[in-house]
């Protein structure tokens, strides 16, 4: 017997998903991901109304630019960081292999 799911039915199994391979990524569970996710909001939030404030607009598309670039610069500096200490550990982990 065959079902077919509905758009709504859909729609929350890919979001699922997706918060699964997002928890994933980020090495948390499932429920932590909520707190997580609600508290990011508050932050970039803040950052929306602080960068309008300081360019005195109302409309936050105005500095989109300016916090996308600041998003973009944290992810990098993230990256370069994670990317440091996984290639400290691999070269830790050829040294032990070298010594034995």
């Amino acid at each position: 017997m065959s079902t077919t799911l509905s758009e709504a039915e859909r729609a929350r199994r890919q979001r699922f998903v997706l918060d699964g391979r997002t928890a994933s990524a980020l090495g948390i569970s499932m429920q932590a991901l909520g707190p997580l996710r609600v508290a990011t909001i508050k932050t970039l939030t803040t950052m929306i109304h602080t960068a309008m404030d300081e360019h005195g607009v109302d409309d936050p598309i105005a500095v989109l630019p300016e916090i996308l670039a600041r998003l973009q610069e944290i992810a990098i500096g993230e990256a370069r960081t994670a990317a440091k200490v996984a290639a400290r550990e691999e070269v830790q982990r050829l040294l032990r292999k070298a010594m034995t």
